[in-house]
């Protein structure tokens, strides 16, 4: 027996199947054939392409980390004001 169906992949990349009541009960070999269409495969590739180089320019983890500490240090300074008012 032979089922074919086009679905829809979602992100989760999950899929669920329901089979037929006439098929009968008991161990079975399952082929499963993934083959993209042409347009989700064009949908798919074209945000990835555009993604390329968005973080050129960025900071690096030590900098990040640096400039997050320098936030605390002032978050922290102006809690003690506040206690001191």
């Amino acid at each position: 027996m032979t089922i074919e169906q086009t679905i829809e992949i979602t992100a989760s990349r999950r899929i669920f199947l329901d089979l037929p009541l006439d098929l009968p009960i008991g161990k079975a070999k399952v082929e499963l054939t993934i083959t993209p269409e042409a347009s989700s495969q064009k949908k798919n590739v074209k945000p990835l392409h555009s993604l390329l180089g968005i973080h050129k320019g960025m900071d690096t983890i030590e900098e990040y980390f640096a400039r997050k500490r320098k936030d605390k240090e002032l978050e922290n300074a102006q809690y003690q004001q506040n206690l001191r008012k």
